[in-house]
């Protein structure tokens, strides 16, 4: 599966989740947490405000160790033995597990903290709020798993080398749990008319709530330091010889151009909301209750205006307008906002975007993470989100007459 959340509760096994709040927060795109480039560190942080979790410091959390399942069980109290437990392919930043145990099926995701963010717990804390409040809208969302201890979403587990199967001492492993839900991810290519319509009204939702972060410092400010460092990038790859190296240095114009898109783009903090920021094929299971809304750990805050035009472009796989404009009447006929979409708002997820590629550059090269698979994914990804992006350009600043004729209609 391609999702990195792929799970969600059936209906006999539903229950609310031991949790404190509907107060929520939101979200913004994966891709957009920046860091140096740098060789990737052994890492650790500290307690997340509100979680309730314990202290952190002073515990390894490497990222080559792996969640005993064992220790799952029992800190998020999730039966009596352990039946199974398998990796789930296609978890682009964190590492997923499918856990059986004789009370049910759940999805264990092992947090990494692939953008090195110092304060990437408390951004997760505050989306758990945000997904509990989209949770209690009616959203579908493979629902949460609280740790009992705490009413909270983290659970910190003792952690093993996987090609020894053997505990390390002083070690453990971050992870969240969800329950399971049998389904198919959504895959690649534009969505079906139902499923963009779908989108379109998760996002209605999601806009309606209205709910603003309680620390805006939080979340990442749209910016170009991505395209501005591009030279650097393909210096790094040159360098390590990387194989598509001159197809990063052939994208130097388009990514000029997408950079003074992004700088036109004015910060509008005042009307931006939480919502679920990277709602994509990838991040679609399709269960046999309907699509089912995974991944909600970057949740953060955007135009609803910005965040309509990513997902209905998205949804169309940049190609099929007829479903991109299918997005936008089903938001609007939902109670949407009334947005008038620009080139200027397709700016920041074009830079997210781009920040997405030069963390695979690194990933491809070595540097961010070591494991072989972590460095094969990196290299299968670069040349196909490369060729992605004249044509992106181009849409962008031609969607206001691409996504013309969108507005309200009586039968989406």
């Amino acid at each position: 599966m391609s999702a990195e959340d792929p799970a969600e509760r059936t209906d006999d096994q539903r229950r609310r989740p031991a949790s404190e709040s509907d107060a929520p927060d939101a979200t913004t795109p994966a891709a957009s947490r920046r860091s140096p480039v740098t060789p990737e560190p052994t890492y650790g942080g500290g307690s997340a405000a509100g979680t309730g979790s314990r202290d952190l410091r002073g515990v390894r959390h490497v990222a080559q160790l792996e969640p005993d399942p064992a220790s799952v069980l029992r800190t998020f109290a999730l039966g009596r033995e352990v039946l199974s437990i398998q990796p789930v392919p296609g978890a682009w930043s964190n590492r997923v597990y499918r856990l059986r145990t004789d009370r049910g099926e759940f999805a264990v995701k092992q947090l990494l903290n692939p953008w090195r963010d110092p304060r990437w717990m408390e951004w997760l804390d505050e989306a758990w709020r945000f997904e509990l409040a989209a949770l209690d809208a009616g959203v579908a969302m493979p629902e949460p798993v609280p740790n009992p201890a705490t009413g909270h979403w983290l659970g910190q587990v003792d952690a093993y080398t996987q090609r020894r199967r053997r505990r390390e001492p002083d070690a453990a492993a971050l992870v969240r749990v969800h329950w399971w839900v049998d389904g198919q991810p959504m895959g690649t290519g534009p969505a079906e008319p139902e499923t963009a319509r779908w989108a379109g009204r998760v996002l209605a939702t999601l806009h309606g709530l209205a709910i603003v972060p309680s620390d805006r410092t939080l979340f990442p400010q749209p910016d170009t330091v991505t395209a501005d460092r591009w030279p650097e990038l393909v210096d790094l790859a040159r360098r390590r010889r990387a194989s598509w190296a001159g197809e990063l240095a052939a994208a130097a114009e388009t990514v000029a151009g997408m950079a003074r898109l992004a700088r036109s783009a004015r910060s509008r903090p005042d009307l931006e909301v939480m919502s679920h920021g990277d709602v994509d094929q990838k991040n679609v299971i399709l269960s046999r209750r309907g699509p089912v809304l995974c991944d909600w750990d970057v949740a953060t805050p955007l135009l609803p205006a910005r965040e309509v035009a990513d997902v209905a472009l998205s949804m169309a796989d940049w190609v099929r307008f007829d479903i991109a404009r299918t997005v936008v009447r089903a938001y609007f006929d939902a109670g949407g906002q009334d947005t008038d979409i620009q080139p200027a708002d397709l700016g920041p997820q074009l830079m997210a975007s781009l920040d997405w590629i030069a963390f695979n550059v690194e990933r491809g090269v070595g540097i961010r993470g070591t494991r072989p698979q972590d460095v094969a994914l990196g290299n299968h990804l670069v040349p196909d989100l490369l060729a992605r992006l004249p044509e992106q350009l181009n849409v962008s600043l031609r969607v206001t007459e691409l996504l013309g004729g969108s507005g309200p209609t009586t039968g989406a």
